[in-house]
């Protein structure tokens, strides 16, 4: 499903009004839709009030987005429900088909209120008491701070009132910036979100994504083509994109059929690291893998997985040495891919060791970790004539760019495409709402996830995950995306079990069968 900033959407609403649709059927068709949602979630959350005991309290802005708020009112008036509106603004500011449809609201019976003319006990005993709350107050647009009477409302609400009632958001909750997910001042916390043709930046992106609750897309009769057409080829990647991507296994397949995986990983006190990404490789389908680390741990580690077969390399001081470039070369012949990082230390042997490593082979590779920090001359990345993939944090991506992680936080998006094309890469930029980028301008949003994914291990376990798919097959861009989203949906799967503060990287791989069997 295609992401949209608000210009984009704003290009799609005026091409198909220009194409014959006038703009007040997208704006029945919207308003239809959030009252279907409406409807929906009082079955849900009162099943045992009938439609005339519920209270539907609809705060509607000035704009289109209060114009799909009463419309919205009119259908559940028509629905038996008793719907409220209170507007932001004055009924004599209302134009075009905003004013038509709070006519046609009037017209229905629906009762109205205005912000201006009640007091604030008044405005927050009709709140209070609703138990429902339809949020129309402000669309996409907005990109300054909150002001007037719509920053009053939200403030009373939030400041004031202990218990929020339900809240459903007509495209984005009211305060949200919808280019880049920032906050305008203060926010309306949305447990709904009714959004328009296609997901919006500011829903995705942190900290909006935390305000927008469960979000259901709204079919308004804008066409798919237009909206890919206006689109940039950013998409959100859900469990519908993973069902389509999972790698089909052959019944009379074996193990060189699903894939020869060698993780290059671990060193003295990072014995952890590489377990924990050729553990989660050989729990995604991979056939084989080998572990490549330095000699004086290969024993330790190999023996506590009997299924990893264990290469033990030159090494110095517990430390992978760049002489061990000549083994890697042999061994890389007999393997579909390298994933190389988790728990390699720093030191200039891995420094060395990379820049060998980037010049001379062509096989697929897999960076994360200290194979990434190792990097000092990027155009080393450019020039692999290999795919490649790599997997960095925010703090390994500020050093990889000079960036701040700040910066690089604000503008997560722009800046791992702007990598991934620049470089010639496949990228994951971690964190919070990853986005994983290819060469050609391509961009996931992943919609998978928890914060107890936040431990020390769990991006070496998505390491292993990406390493796995790439061997069955796969393109790197889409074994990249698939793989963010299955490790985040096992970690979901972690959290119900342990609980987010609970959570440890190897409750991931412990939940990924889980994942794997709701593909099955």
């Amino acid at each position: 499903m295609e992401v949209l900033t608000p210009t984009m959407m704003a290009k799609c609403d005026q091409e198909t009004i220009e194409a014959g649709c006038p703009e007040i059927l997208l704006m029945e068709a919207a308003a239809y839709g959030t009252a279907r949602l409406a409807v929906e979630i009082i079955e849900k959350e009162f099943e045992s009030k009938a439609e005339a005991e519920l209270k539907l309290s609809i705060l509607v802005g000035k704009g289109n987005n209060g114009g799909d708020g009463l419309a919205a009112a009119r259908i559940l008036k028509n629905w038996g429900y008793q719907p409220e509106i209170i507007l932001s603004t004055a009924a004599k500011d209302l134009k075009g088909v905003n004013s038509k449809n709070y006519e046609l609201a009037l017209l229905n019976g629906v009762k109205d209120y205005q912000f201006n003319d009640l007091k604030e006990n008044e405005f927050l005993n009709l709140i209070k008491n609703s138990d429902l709350i339809i949020d129309a107050l402000l669309g996409t647009g907005i990109k300054g701070e909150l002001r007037g009477s719509v920053k009053k409302i939200i403030t009373q609400i939030n400041q004031k009132l202990k218990k929020k009632p339900l809240t459903l958001a007509v495209d984005i909750p009211s305060g949200i910036i919808g280019e880049n997910g920032r906050i305008a001042g203060e926010t309306l916390k949305a447990d709904y979100t009714a959004t328009m043709a296609a997901y919006k930046r500011g829903l995705l992106l942190y900290p909006g994504r935390d305000y927008s609750g469960q979000i259901r897309i709204i079919n308004i009769g804008i066409q798919p083509e237009t909206i890919t057409q206006n689109g940039d080829r950013l998409k959100a990647f859900g469990e519908q994109a993973a069902a389509n991507l999972i790698p089909k296994r052959k019944n009379n397949g074996h193990k060189g059929s699903f894939g020869k995986v060698a993780v290059i990983a671990g060193s003295k006190g990072m014995t952890g690291a590489p377990l924990l990404s050729t553990k989660a490789a050989l729990r995604s389908g991979a056939g084989l893998v080998y572990l490549l680390t330095a000699a004086e741990i290969e024993a330790r580690t190999s023996v506590q997985l009997e299924e990893v077969v264990g290469v033990p390399l030159s090494s110095k001081e517990g430390i992978i040495s760049a002489d061990s470039f000549a083994e890697i070369r042999q061994f890389s012949e007999k393997v579909d891919l390298i994933a190389a990082g988790p728990g390699l230390g720093k030191s200039s042997e891995i420094t060395d060791l990379m820049e060998k490593i980037l010049k001379n082979l062509e096989l697929p590779l897999i960076l994360d970790a200290d194979a990434v920090n190792s990097i000092t001359n990027l155009k080393l990345l450019k020039n692999y004539k290999g795919e490649l993939i790599l997997t960095p944090h925010p703090g390994e991506m500020a050093n990889l760019t000079g960036m701040s992680i700040q910066e690089i936080n604000n503008n997560r998006i722009e800046v791992a495409r702007d990598f991934a094309a620049e470089y010639r890469v496949n990228l994951i930029l971690k964190g919070a709402a990853t986005i994983t980028a290819a060469s050609d301008g391509r961009a996931y949003i992943n919609t998978s996830g928890c914060n107890g994914m936040a431990t020390a291990g769990s991006g070496d376990v998505l390491t292993g995950i990406v390493a796995a798919l790439l061997a069955q097959g796969m393109s790197s861009f889409e074994a990249a995306a698939l793989a963010v989203y299955l490790h985040g949906k096992a970690g979901e799967f972690a959290a119900a079990e342990k609980s987010n503060y609970a959570l440890i990287a190897s409750d991931i791989i412990d939940n990924l069968s889980k994942v794997w069997q709701k593909f099955e």
